[in-house]
């Protein structure tokens, strides 16, 4: 059994919510203003993208206009330009009908950065066709993207030092250690409109066959169950003494790379950074590969929460191998 993000959930769910929230921000008016964008929507990321998409349809239109008579590119049809676009801001009027569609991506958008924010920069990547973006797009990119941004500076660092696209993802994030913002407080202020949770937007996907793991029952389950309720708790630091274990010189925290953090964290832990901390600094504590292997197959595989044959749980297991070999 495996999770991964349910994005028929999500897509539900935004257009639930869109729904919800237009009804609010359109009850006593015909158009929506920049302001209003910005101060009426309560998850300050779906507004900012919403006026993302505005304004990138407004470069969009404008390159449509060029003329073969004219040259757009002289510093000063530029800055008229920028002038034009400063005002423009600043007279935003959008219908509900025009809106929407907006709105919708938005909040789909924002959720992505916030429950799979890998997936969000992969396809923000992939949305440049291959090419870095230009000094205009980075400043707009730090602009309107707030969630993470420690992730969107590591991406802009390494665009601009002229990585190819298959590589530059990872190059931006291998020497990351901050870990991504936690999910249930950037999940909570969309509550204020219509409850939901993280789990709300992960799914189990099963394989063919039940996983079948080679344990010899033997009394180290019990132990190991204990192990596991003890982990759980607040005196998880406490466990290395507890147990009479050394944690060894690798650590498989200083181990993983910020792309493995994330697949780790969203695919066997369900979106729970705490969780997935708490396990790591467990295992750190395990002197040898038996012990680790035994509590992972009785609490995890066994139980069906992870599939053996997954890529992420195979990846997983590779860690633990080079951090005892």
């Amino acid at each position: 059994m495996e999770n991964k993000l349910n994005h028929l959930a999500l897509e539900q769910y935004a257009a639930e919510y869109s729904g919800l929230l237009a009804d609010k921000l359109f009850n006593s008016k015909e158009v929506i203003t920049g302001k209003d964008i910005l101060e009426e929507i309560p998850v300050k990321q779906v507004g900012l993208f919403a006026l993302f998409q505005l304004f990138e349809k407004w470069k969009s239109e404008i390159n449509q206009l060029r003329s073969p008579y004219f040259n757009y590119d002289t510093p000063e049809v530029q800055n008229k330009l920028k002038e034009l676009m400063n005002v423009l801001s600043k007279n935003i009027s959008v219908p509900r009908e025009q809106f929407m569609p907006l709105l919708i991506k938005a909040v789909e958008d924002t959720l992505l950065l916030i429950l799979s924010p890998l997936e969000f920069y992969e396809n923000l990547v992939e949305s440049f066709g291959g090419s870095a973006p230009g000094m205009e797009d980075v400043k707009d990119l730090q602009k309107f993207i707030k969630i993470n941004g420690h992730m969107r500076d590591a991406l802009l660092n390494a665009w601009a030092s002229n990585v190819n696209e298959g590589e530059v993802l990872d190059r931006a994030f291998e020497g990351l250690t901050e870990p991504p913002e936690d999910v249930s407080n950037l999940i909570q202020p969309f509550n204020e409109l219509l409850p939901t949770e993280s789990a709300d937007f992960w799914e189990e996907t099963y394989g063919n066959e039940p996983v079948e793991t080679p344990i010899e029952e033997d009394e180290d389950e019990a132990n190991f169950e204990t192990v596991h309720k003890q982990f759980t708790s607040e005196r998880t630091t406490m466990l290395g003494d507890t147990l009479g274990f050394e944690t060894t010189k690798a650590s498989l925290k200083s181990m993983l790379t910020i792309n493995q953090k994330f697949m780790f964290v969203n695919d066997l832990f369900r979106g729970s950074q705490e969780d997935f901390a708490k396990v790591i600094d467990f295992l750190d504590t395990c002197e040898t590969k038996d012990v680790v292997i035994k509590f992972l197959n009785s609490n995890y595989i066994k139980r069906g929460q992870w599939k053996a044959e997954a890529p992420q749980v195979k990846e997983f297991l590779s860690l633990i191998d080079k951090k005892f070999n």
